[in-house]
Order: C-alpha cells, then structure tokens, then sequence
C-alpha cells in the first residue's frame, strides 16, 4: 500500500514537471502591422519681417537661414555694447487647423558672454545677458527701465540663452503665429570675441497636454 502511494506521488509529481515545462515552452504570435504615414510638418519656422534687414558693422545684415522644410534655422546677429533688441527677426507658424502647445528647449547654452565695468550711467550689470522674447501676431513692444532697457510685460515668453532649460510658450491656435525677438547685453568694458557665441535650441510642438520626453 505504501508503495503504491509512493508510486502515485512519482507519478504526479512528474506529470506536474511535465505540464510546467510544457507550459513555459509556449509562444503565441498575434500578426500586427505599423504603419508611418509621412505628413508636412504642422508647425515651423518662416522669416520675421527684419530677416535679413541691415544690422551693426559694415555690411552686416540680420541673417536667418532656414532649412529647406522650414523645421530648422540658423540665425546671426550682430550687437555691440549695452542693449542690442532684434525685433520681428524670426517667426512660429501652426499651419493647422488645430492648437498645438509650443516649447523652446536650450540644449547647449551660451556659457562664454562677457563680462564688463558697466555702464558710466547708473548702475548696470557688469555680466551679459542673450534671450528670446516670444509675442503673439502683431503684438506692441516696448522697453522700459534705464539705463539698461527690457522688454514690458507685453511678451507672452522669454528664455534665458545663457542656461539649459525647458520653456512653455503657449497654446498655438490654428492659424496662429509666435514672433520671436532678441535681446543682446553687453557691457561696456567687455572684450568682444571674434568668433560668434551660440546657442542651441530645439522648437517643441505637440497637439498632447503630456509631459514632454
């Protein structure tokens, strides 16, 4: 009796390995299909009215080139001491019918600005300074303060050229259009660079509300 019941537990206990090893050796396939279907980019740059307007120094212009699908551009100014402001240099279009939020993202900052004694008026800062000012279509602008003028609350963005960083514009509508503006200064008493100083951006569109990656 005994063995039989010995037997009977052999038994199950190998029909037991057999089944899990039979089961852990089990695949199923399910066929699926991705499919990417290409569109015209919705959102993009184009020319501000003062692309390729006249700039500061001897044949210098306001250069904005963009790339041949209007998803990336390169732009070049030209500023001298104090505050040098580029209005209207480079514009965001939303060719669509729908909204999409817009972000500006610094990749790679300008760490090198000069430095200076300041202004012989005032107290001014002796560091430099480089950002984007972001209006809507048509908006007014003015700067205030003195002797080292800014832009007023009229803008609906800024971002900071000289530090890495993620900065939320705002909902484009469709149709819509975001100008963008730049703000130079340098202060007196700096050693200008021969080279140019640079910074790295990235445009972000999305029609999410999601947390960018």
């Amino acid at each position: 009796m005994e063995r039989k019941k010995l037997l009977s537990l052999i038994l199950a206990l190998l029909t037991a390995i057999m089944l899990s090893t039979a089961f852990a050796s089990v695949f199923s396939y399910y066929p699926a299909q991705v499919s990417v279907a290409p569109t015209s980019p919705p959102v993009y740059f184009a020319l501000g009215k003062n692309a390729g307007s006249s700039d500061l120094g001897s044949g210098n212009t306001i250069t904005v080139r963009l790339g041949s699908n209007n998803v990336s551009a390169a732009i070049t100014v030209h500023p001298t001491y104090q505050v040098t402001y580029y209005k209207n240099v480079t514009v965001i279009v939303n060719s669509d019918t729908k909204a999409y939020n817009v972000y500006i993202r610094v990749t790679s900052p300008i760490t090198t600005l000069p430095t200076g004694s300041g202004s012989a008026i005032g107290t001014s800062p002796t560091s430099g300074m480089a950002k984007l000012y972001i209006y809507s279509k048509g908006a007014s602008r003015s700067l205030t303060e003195f002797p080292t003028p800014a832009p007023s609350r009229s803008y609906i963005a800024v971002v900071d050229l000289t530090t890495t960083g993620t900065t939320y514009v705002g909902s484009l509508s469709g149709g819509g259009v975001y100008e963008i503006d730049i703000y130079i200064y340098i202060p007196e008493g700096a050693s200008l660079q021969s080279s140019p100083l640079t910074a790295s951006i990235m445009l972000i569109a999305t029609p999410s509300s999601e947390t960018l990656p």
